[in-house]
């Protein structure tokens, strides 16, 4: 009984196509439509009088009549013809820089301004990035305070804000600035562990328009400030740093001690997918495969598929195809859409690199005819290739149990 067990276990491994069902990176950045609708032929024969085509393993291989750049494939599962037009990527490997170091650093509005205007994009105002380079703000806590309770006002006006025990004991000359009304906006209390006016757009206001800096008057506290560069040098992290402390008034030249580390790589989109219309590439494949006799279907079909085709909708999980819908009609949708679907969850790094041709493919003398039973057509339904396999093989087992 565990022999038969072990050789099932093995022969599901080996005929089942787990590679093939699971997610890789390139899907993210192709199209992919299976021609399962019943009454839809397709004669895979006609391949063998076009040019510029190769055939891999089963797969015909060339380049999209889109745009030249992108590639096509097209084979033939139990599902049905498949068609998939995807961008070629590349591998892009990274290095990682790490640095940080404490500033005092009083975060307004309009530093962060000035920073957007700088070509910096932010995030929640405590997270920056430019070119690669990301900084992070993070509140060092001081020890003056806990709460507001711990602070108060002293100076002949009450101009002053300072721990409890300091405020009682701080003399200020007994002169009347105007910029002493804006104190009526705020109030005096805890922020990051220090006694200090506390900040917001009115009061900040109404210093810039006594003429005084809010950083002059409220108390900035220490940033923890944290760099994290791709693939750059020291000089140029040093120079963004600069460039981004710059806008909050500080000047001196930071000076770093990086940490670097190999952050590995990732794929890459060849061509930028937002310069390229993923409808405009899967018709142009079907209207060719159409006008060459390869397949037979309906113009309507191709404007259906055209409509509902984005990078991305292809693989198991994602690609078109005639499913059935939650209302129980049939249309072109992703199977991820379609109406109980078995989907993948596993996910494979693994991406195909497939060599194509010099020219762009297209038909060339009309061929005698066609070889005996070469014309096919798909199932009315299918389904992930190897399941299958795998429910025969789970019946073996429990017949072979029963004996």
């Amino acid at each position: 009984m565990k022999r038969i067990m072990a050789f099932i276990i093995l022969l599901m491994f080996t005929v089942t196509p787990i590679v093939r069902a699971c997610m890789t990176p390139a899907d993210s950045y192709a199209v992919e439509v299976v021609l399962n609708k019943p009454g839809i032929t397709y004669e895979l024969w006609r391949f063998k009088v076009v040019h510029y085509v190769l055939p891999e393993n089963g797969t015909f291989v060339f380049r999209s009549h889109y745009d030249r750049r992108l590639y096509v494939l097209v084979w033939n599962e139990s599902d049905g013809l498949h068609v998939r037009v995807g961008i070629p990527l590349e591998w892009k490997s990274y290095n990682i820089s790490r640095a940080a170091l404490n500033a005092s650093i009083f975060l307004t509005s309009d530093a962060v301004e000035r920073l957007i205007a700088d070509g910096w994009k932010t995030r929640d105002n405590t997270t920056f990035v430019r070119s690669g380079v990301t900084i992070a703000l993070t509140p060092v806590m001081g020890n003056e305070c806990t709460s507001d309770a711990d602070c108060a006002t002293g100076g002949c006006s009450g101009e002053v804000c300072a721990p409890k025990e300091e405020a009682r004991e701080i003399v200020t000359p007994c002169v009347y600035k105007p910029w002493y009304d804006c104190l009526s906006l705020t109030s005096c209390g805890c922020v990051n562990g220090l006694c200090t006016w506390k900040p917001n757009p009115a009061f900040e206001s109404c210093l810039r328009e006594h003429g005084l800096d809010p950083s002059s008057v409220i108390r900035a506290g220490i940033m923890r400030v944290d760099v994290v560069a791709v693939n750059k040098g020291d000089v140029e992290i040093e120079a963004a740093l600069k460039d981004f402390l710059g806008a909050f008034g500080i000047t001196c030249d930071p000076k770093l001690t990086f940490v670097q580390s190999i952050g590995g790589g990732e794929f890459v989109p060849g061509v930028d997918p937002g310069a390229l219309n993923a409808s405009k590439a899967i018709r142009a494949e079907l209207e060719w495969l159409i006008e060459g006799g390869v397949v037979k279907m309906d113009e309507g079909d191709v404007d259906e598929i055209a409509k509902t085709v984005e990078w991305g909708f292809a693989g198991h999980n994602s690609k078109i195809g005639w499913y059935e819908t939650e209302n129980g009609s049939y249309a072109w949708i992703p199977y991820h859409e379609s109406k109980d679907p078995l989907l993948v969850k596993c996910f494979s790094r693994t991406v195909s690199e497939h060599a194509l041709p010099n020219g762009t493919a297209y038909f060339g003398p009309t061929a005698t005819a066609p070889p005996s039973g070469s014309q096919t057509s798909p199932r009315e339904s299918g389904g992930i290739c190897g399941p299958g396999v795998v429910v025969l093989l789970a019946l073996l087992a429990a017949f072979a149990g029963r004996r």
